[in-house]
């Protein structure tokens, strides 16, 4: 199953926090900044809140080249995220 249904799906279930973890993920290509946008704009649209936390220098340094820092709330801990998403 793909991000966005499982993101659908959690929202049907009335979910409204996410957060993305990207300790681990040593990069990402545009087919994930893809699903990760869409999953971005189907969580906005459902009233949901979106976290990103922690991602590698070379998955930032993606993120940065193409704007999504800009649109992306990108917290440095897990707490963090987490005090975002419960907003």
């Amino acid at each position: 199953m793909a991000l966005r249904e499982n993101v659908r799906d959690l929202l049907r279930a009335g979910v409204k926090g996410f957060i993305f973890d990207f300790t681990d993920v040593p990069h990402c290509d545009s087919s994930g900044c893809g699903e990760l946008i869409g999953a971005y704009t189907s969580i906005s649209k459902g009233g949901g809140r979106v976290a990103f936390v922690h991602p590698t220098a070379r998955v930032r340094a993606l993120w940065e080249r193409i704007r999504l820092t800009d649109i992306f709330s990108i917290f440095n801990t897990l707490a963090e995220a987490e005090a975002f998403v419960r907003r």
